[in-house]
């Protein structure tokens, strides 16, 4: 009997409670409703608020809590020239239609809307990769990153479409690479300018480096015209790193040299050689030599 006396007095305590004036905040949905389909918001409106209320606990229970709190309004009634305009007058008394006229309204998170917005059907520009990124050791990044999304469609509010010719991306930072990777990358903001998507993916491209030999000829540099030089031998073996897809690849360039006028000043029969020049994907480029036999011939 305690117990069941216990439990009526709660219910009337409850019924008493809610008959007083409280304060809550509630999370109010914002619908915008026949919005054509050839309209792009520029930048998206929000799509929901939060509204601190004071009204009798019931109505707020009913309102706030019984049902999901949400205001709508008509897109044709507030766009203008590009521009949704909705002002705080027009939200209150949205707001006031959904939560009960007697609600009374203490606060907002947004107190008015502008939204700018595009018919136009956009247009399409190029990506460019900003990316600052190397490789683990034994590794080599093999070529740019690229965004696999080549291009994205931009939308503006009035003309800063036209000055827009391509879009970046956020800087992309990695290091330490030991394979091929793709990653989801940001797309750079620009005022005015809604792109769709905001982010890409870009891919990376890594490849383990393998070692290599090749036998380059020996050129020689200051030559008189009547004179000839002859080496042996006249090709020395250079090493290096190659990535693993170009290791059959014979077409690197690569040039040695040994000077003439070395053996003026030096006696002897050796003339030393120089690595002068090679292509940059080579890494650790190395001469396995250092010198050769030579003999000059006059004509």
């Amino acid at each position: 009997m305690f117990l069941v006396f216990v439990a009526v007095a709660t219910v009337f305590w409850f019924v008493i409670a809610i008959n007083d004036s409280i304060t809550e905040t509630f999370r109010v949905k914002i619908v915008f409703r026949n919005v054509p389909d050839s309209v792009t918001f520029i930048n998206d409106p929000p799509v929901e608020i939060h509204v601190t209320v004071r009204d009798k606990g019931t109505n707020i229970l009913r309102s706030g809590v019984i049902k999901n709190p949400q205001v709508d309004f008509n897109f044709t009634d507030y766009a203008r020239d590009g521009v949704l305009r909705i002002t705080r007058a027009d939200l209150t008394a949205e707001l006031k239609s959904d939560l009960g006229g007697a609600a009374q309204i203490t606060s907002t998170s947004i107190d008015s809307l502008r939204v700018f917005y595009t018919d136009q059907p956009g247009k399409r520009v190029p990506v460019i990769v900003n990316a600052n990124v190397s490789a683990a050791s034994g590794f080599i990044i093999s070529a740019m990153p690229v965004p696999l999304t080549r291009s994205v469609r931009v939308f503006s509010y009035g003309d800063e479409i036209d000055t827009v010719t391509t879009v970046r991306t956020q800087m992309l930072t990695r290091n330490g690479l030991s394979q091929t990777s793709v990653f989801d990358v940001k797309l750079q903001s620009l005022a005015h300018v809604k792109i769709v998507p905001s982010v890409v993916k870009v891919q990376v491209p890594v490849e383990p480096l393998v070692h290599k030999e090749a036998y380059v000829p020996v050129e020689v540099e200051n030559l008189p015209s009547n004179e000839s030089l002859l080496l042996f031998p006249n090709k020395v073996p250079v090493s290096f790193y190659v990535p693993m897809s170009r290791f059959n690849d014979e077409s690197f360039p690569m040039k040695v040299t040994a000077n003439y006028l070395e053996t003026k000043h030096t006696g002897g029969s050796k003339i030393s050689v120089n690595l002068a020049a090679h292509a940059p994907v080579l890494i650790n480029v190395e001469l396995k030599v250092d010198s050769v036999d030579y003999t000059i011939v006059k004509h």
